[in-house]
């Protein structure tokens, strides 16, 4: 039995794909590539598959981690996976791995926020995130850059791109999610000044 992490993104119209139908998505694929998925234990088994933290409906991102537990794994497996994946998913890395659960080494998450119209100061921008989290060493980074405001959040379990939407609605930046594009690009660990990620 090995015991899988792996590395996916979701582009374009997939990600409006739910969380929820993740599971079942990953599961086939995998199997038209060949793995033997393990299954849960129970009254109604599944296949057993671990996702990192929940995203909005619509929100890409580009290096979600996940783990799936097969009977065996080769690093060969990896392309033939990557090819049996539906249109606008991708497969960027996979390893075995032991150690403690995914959900426990979800630490940090690093988003990047493109507006559709004026984009407000990043100090001012900056207070309205800090004033929003209440809590201290949530908001890990903010920097301004040339085409887009890349934001750290510590806890992403708890605290992601809808957080960024209602706090700067609240403080009449935005309007609402239309007028901003918000990107996911990395889950894992905080190593300043980057989130490191688990693959």
């Amino acid at each position: 039995m090995s015991r899988v992490r792996f590395l996916f993104s979701k582009r374009g119209v997939s990600a409006f794909v739910p969380h929820v139908e993740m599971p079942p998505l990953l599961a086939r694929s995998a199997r038209r590539a060949g793995l033997e998925i393990l299954q849960t234990e129970g009254f109604s088994p599944h296949p057993r598959i671990s996702l990192g933290p929940a995203l909005p409906v619509g929100v890409p991102a580009m290096a979600e981690p996940a783990e799936i537990w097969v009977s065996e794994w080769e690093d060969s497996m990896l392309e033939a996976w990557r090819a049996s994946m539906p249109g606008g998913f991708g497969l960027l890395r996979a390893k075995p791995v032991e150690g403690p659960a995914l959900s426990r080494l979800c630490k940090a998450a690093e988003y990047r926020v493109y507006f559709r119209g004026p984009v407000p100061e990043e100090k001012v921008m900056a207070e309205v995130l800090e004033k929003a989290v209440k809590e201290e060493g949530i908001l890990l980074s903010f920097r301004q850059e040339e085409e887009h405001s890349r934001i750290v959040l510590a806890e992403p379990d708890r605290f992601g791109p809808s957080l960024i939407v209602k706090s700067f609605g609240a403080a009449s930046l935005i309007g609402g999610w239309q007028d901003m594009l918000i990107v996911r690009t990395t889950v894992g660990f905080w190593e300043e000044p980057v989130v490191k990620p688990l693959v």
